[in-house]
């Protein structure tokens, strides 16, 4: 059973029971009383009616924000896709620049080291000669 018809059924069962309860513990005559559960019928029936609508209404209202929100969900998902798209795109050349122009700088890298130890051997071989 859904949570509305739950909901409108408990409430049948406690107006029945509180109309029993009355008819049995009332002072009231029984004309007074046939009129007094009369008016207090129409107002529960009243009461449940206004109660189903507004239930209606809120269910048609979630129903209709989690279509909303599940459009709007997928037009977001839509656009991340595009815009990371045209960002790899839009990066792939300078990648690739910028992974040549990393191995020019390993390469003077290495050649400095070279440079750096081939000084270093020249100025120990010279220090010896001179020592």
């Amino acid at each position: 059973m859904s949570r509305m018809k739950k909901l409108a059924a408990g409430a049948a069962i406690g107006s029945t029971v509180a109309a029993i309860t009355t008819l049995l513990i009332t002072p009231y005559s029984g004309r007074e009383l046939k009129q007094r559960v009369s008016s207090r019928k129409d107002r529960v029936n009243a009461s449940q009616q206004e109660l189903s609508t507004k239930i209606k209404a809120v269910s048609q209202q979630v129903q209709m924000t989690a279509r909303e929100g599940n459009t709007i969900v997928k037009n977001i998902a839509n656009d991340l896709s595009t815009t990371l798209g045209q960002f790899k795109e839009e990066i792939g050349p300078h990648k690739e620049s910028i992974q040549h122009h990393l191995k020019e700088i390993q390469n003077s890298l290495s050649n400095l080291e070279e440079h750096v130890q081939t000084t270093k051997n020249t100025n120990e071989k010279i220090d010896k000669k001179e020592g």
